[in-house]
């Protein structure tokens, strides 16, 4: 559990090969509603199942998926990373001819808190996203 500016979050980090299934959004509910949480969250180094990403919409939870954590690594180390590698690594994340990745639907421009950014036009059915970090 985290506690910041008086807001309670709780995490389950999956580090798996294959997509994480509803065991682990289950469990993160559970514990969202035992520590009366604010904001449950489900971070993997890989992405999600189909009825994962159902139950989570059902439930308020916020999966973070691996393109989604690579995002936010970039973002939060964009200082201390070489000009080559935000390239690469924006490359891999983002899509091709505009075109969100996950579902085929087109990326438009939006602004964030940390910023411009990509995001897929079927948000909230899809919430791809890719940071413009290089201006």
């Amino acid at each position: 559990m985290l506690n910041k500016d008086g807001k309670k979050m709780v995490v389950q980090a999956k580090r798996y090969s294959k997509d994480v299934g509803i065991k682990a959004v289950q469990e993160v509910m559970g514990a969202k509603s035992y520590y009366k949480a604010d904001e449950a969250w489900v971070v993997s180094n890989s992405y999600f199942t189909k009825a994962a990403k159902e139950l989570a919409q059902k439930g308020n939870v916020i999966l973070v998926d691996r393109d989604t954590l690579i995002e936010y690594i970039l973002v939060l180390n964009a200082g201390s990373v070489k000009p080559e590698t935000l390239k690469l690594a924006s490359s891999s994340v983002s899509s091709k001819n505009g075109t969100c990745s996950k579902c085929g639907s087109p990326m438009v421009l939006r602004a964030g808190k940390r910023g411009e950014f990509l995001g897929c036009s079927g948000f909230p059915k899809c919430r791809f996203t890719t940071y413009n970090l290089l201006k």
